[in-house]
């Protein structure tokens, strides 16, 4: 399939060598490629990455999670127990490439000499970044690890779910999703000082590590004198009203932060009485007497649907949303609005796009997920003519 014409991106210029699997590794990559950069996906031949083959759900040929985490890339298939394919890779990176990342087993890249010191030494200006699950020091270090163990593991799952039920997972891939975004601001970062030095560098990135900085406020209010996160629901910490409430068809959101804001949701409610009442008029106040004042909210709220009610405090600028589903959100025209839905080159199907503008244009969905070993001969080209 041909690529979709477009202006220059940001990363045109930068080839980029990806061995990675699942998920970490393939958003960073594909991260990277939406940005311009040319990633070429090394993988085993014959299966390839292990998400090819996950779930039964298809688009434009491939594995549903496969096409949403590896579109815009190349595909290069180079059998690491094959002595001549490994010094294709090697030569490949020394002289082309100018990242490297990856997010394979602990112990792999070091068996074949495809770890960062190797590969620096002989390409001392590469960017090499390592993904890791624990880390590479520590007890833990050589642990395999997917997103749900290190949402247990970092006390996320267990402060996640209804205040009376069980810890849950949250409901997207946020540690290997996170991972991924650190790992591609860390190589932009390294590419920067490149730069500036001329030299390349060694970045790492890890999934627990992405998890713990997820919870540096839960961790800094335990600092402060406070507890440790427990199960809220949709109630948040520090504000009231701050949490869901009950409208005519279904949950509204709010976050009030301001008097300011508190004075202009109790007039849109017509609820003066708020602001009378000792227990009510002051953050403080409503913090310590949360189930009363929800109960007195819930009641007027009742009264009108979520769009409604939505409609009435975005207009004063009360911070509010109603809770909706993934096809509710799809379909709002908001979300129609920002353009981030894109069609596949040939027009087949629809996935989410950069969230980042340039110049006000979103990078485009220039390439589908590639087929096993597609590139292999036009990448490995130049070493005929070497």
């Amino acid at each position: 399939m041909s690529d979709v014409t477009a202006k220059a991106l940001p990363l045109d210029s930068l080839t980029i060598l990806e061995m990675g699997s699942s998920l970490a590794g393939p958003f960073a990559g594909k991260t990277l490629a939406e940005l311009g950069a040319t990633v070429i996906k090394v993988e085993p031949p014959g299966v390839g990455d292990a998400s090819r083959a996950w779930g039964t759900g298809k688009l434009g040929g491939s594995a549903v999670m496969f096409q949403a985490f590896n579109k815009g890339k190349r595909s290069l298939t180079v059998d690491f127990a094959d002595a001549g394919e490994l010094d294709q890779l090697r030569r490949l990176i020394a002289e082309k490439a100018d990242v490297v990342f990856q997010n394979l087993r602990p112990g792999v890249v070091e068996k074949f000499g495809l770890d960062g010191a190797t590969l620096m030494a002989g390409n001392p200006c590469l960017i090499y970044c390592n993904m890791g699950a624990y880390g590479p020091e520590g007890p833990l270090k050589d642990a395999p690890g997917y997103d749900p163990l290190i949402q247990a593991f970092t006390g996320i799952s267990d402060a996640t779910g209804e205040p009376d039920g069980e810890p849950v997972r949250v409901g997207v891939p946020l540690i290997d999703i996170g991972t991924g975004m650190w790992a591609a601001l860390g190589i932009l970062t390294a590419l920067y000082q490149r730069a500036v030095t001329g030299r390349g560098c060694l970045v790492d990135a890890a999934m627990l590590e992405t998890a713990l900085a997820w919870q540096g406020f839960n961790f800094a209010n335990f600092e402060g004198g406070g507890s440790w996160p427990e199960r809220m629901g949709l109630q948040g910490p520090l504000l009231v009203p701050n949490g869901g409430f009950e409208a005519a068809d279904g949950t509204l959101v709010m976050t009030i932060g301001t008097p300011a804001q508190f004075t202009r949701f109790c007039q849109v409610l017509q609820r003066g009485d708020l602001l009378d009442d000792p227990r009510f008029a002051s953050n403080d106040g409503r913090v310590s007497n949360r189930v009363a004042f929800n109960e007195t909210v819930n009641k007027t709220l009742r009264g009108k649907t979520r769009g409604e009610w939505n409609l009435l405090l975005n207009a004063v600028d009360v911070p509010n949303s109603p809770l909706m589903n993934l096809g509710e959100t799809m379909a709002h025209p908001q979300t129609q609005a920002t353009g981030i839905v894109q069609k596949s080159p040939d027009g087949g199907f629809e996935l989410i796009g950069a969230p980042l503008c340039f110049d006000g244009e979103r990078p485009p969905f220039s390439r589908t997920a590639p087929e096993l070993g597609e590139a292999n001969q036009e990448v490995f080209a130049f070493m005929k003519d070497g």
